[in-house]
């Protein structure tokens, strides 16, 4: 009882104290939110319409036929093209500014040609081979007069198919929840230190452990309350659908990665031995999980190089089992829950080591 007493009162001292030094936890809510915001906006994660012009020049009824085919060209999550204008004058304008991915037109001829003439702005080569593909696919769905009878089966939608805004959402709960207890568990350990209460600690008859099963308790709290912006950003910006049960599942399955990146952050601490130098360590290693590890895209989609490099970081799993979880696709097997409670058991096993090495380091600057 009076270690559980010692663990509530170092507790209520760290919330006291984020609640002061908010530079503490200030990164907690910037690094999620950012990473979702920059994603979504960068990478398209707002949808998969490519902005286009299309300009109908035939009043044949294979021209009407050929205007639709590319309106209606559509992915499982929504349509290949948004059409901005039917200008042509406005549309060539529009693509000299780069506003444009293609200007799109239907010749007066195309009856008898059926050819379509495209110009397009090249920003990079993957743009242009995404939307010469889909132009590609919304001409060859036409029954052109007087061509092969073909009938054309495209294998677009899946039944886990989200949204790429959705993935990222669920990602960036998941970078909030381990990395803000992390980074809060390894700055509030090197603020025992630099403040000196750890000498108060140390004095204490008390296991000096309590310290650190204080520091895991606020850093799993604090990240769980610091992660409610990214969370209100992914139902708001991010197409994100999971109900609010489900999100609670996933919160309780991953309470033991918590946990463990928690203890992983006094280690950390243990070892950075100064504030300013454990903010940019974990920020960064964060960063990197995220966008290599399975955070911004399934490792399946990733290069060669990077899936090396993902099979043996520790922090892999994170992104890889819980995002499915989240949107519904699988569940948390007993396998991986073992192995994550195993994670989080470790984890408290290293905290009297730390502070154990922290006592003979005091005693060593004595």
């Amino acid at each position: 009882m009076s270690i559980l007493r010692a663990i509530l009162a170092v507790f209520h001292r760290n919330l006291l104290l984020l609640r002061r030094e908010r530079a503490l936890i200030i990164q907690v809510v910037i690094v999620p939110s950012a990473m979702l915001i920059l994603s979504t906006m960068v990478y398209g994660g707002v949808g998969d319409a490519y902005p286009v012009a299309l300009v109908n020049q035939s009043s044949s009824a294979a021209g009407q036929q050929a205007e639709r085919a590319v309106r209606d060209a559509h992915s499982d999550i929504g349509p290949y093209f948004r059409i901005v204008t039917t200008d042509l004058a406005e549309a060539r304008d529009e693509l000299s500014w780069g506003r444009l991915h293609a200007v799109i037109v239907i010749p007066p001829d195309y009856d008898q040609t059926h050819r379509i003439q495209v110009d397009s702005f090249n920003v990079n080569s993957d743009a242009a081979k995404n939307y010469r593909g889909r132009i590609e696919l919304a001409v060859n769905s036409i029954n052109a007069s007087g061509a092969l009878d073909v009938e054309l089966a495209k294998q677009t939608e899946h039944p886990d198919d989200v949204w790429r805004a959705a993935y990222l959402g669920g990602s960036s709960i998941l970078l909030a929840w381990f990395f803000g207890s992390m980074l809060i568990a390894a700055n509030l350990m090197l603020v025992e230190r630099e403040y000196r209460t750890r000498k108060e600690i140390l004095l204490t008859p008390l296991p000096i452990a309590a310290a650190g099963g204080g520091i895991i308790l606020s850093a799993v709290l604090m990240a769980t309350v610091m992660s409610l912006l990214p969370l209100a950003l992914s139902y708001a910006i991010g197409h994100f659908e999971v109900s609010p049960g489900r999100l609670l599942g996933v919160y309780l399955g991953f309470l033991p990665v918590m946990v463990a990146c928690a203890a992983f952050g006094l280690v950390l601490g243990y070892l950075l031995r100064h504030f300013r130098a454990a903010q940019p360590v974990v920020t960064l290693g964060a960063i990197m999980t995220f966008f290599v590890c399975g955070g911004f895209s399934r490792m399946a989609y990733l290069p060669e190089a990077a899936q090396a490099f993902a099979r043996w970081w520790p922090f892999t799993p994170i992104f890889e089992w819980y995002n499915p979880v989240i949107h519904g696709f699988a569940d948390l097997s007993a396998g991986r829950l073992t192995a994550v409670i195993a994670a989080a058991v470790v984890g408290l096993l290293l905290v009297p080591v730390v502070y154990a090495g922290e006592h003979r380091r005091g005693e060593e600057r004595a």
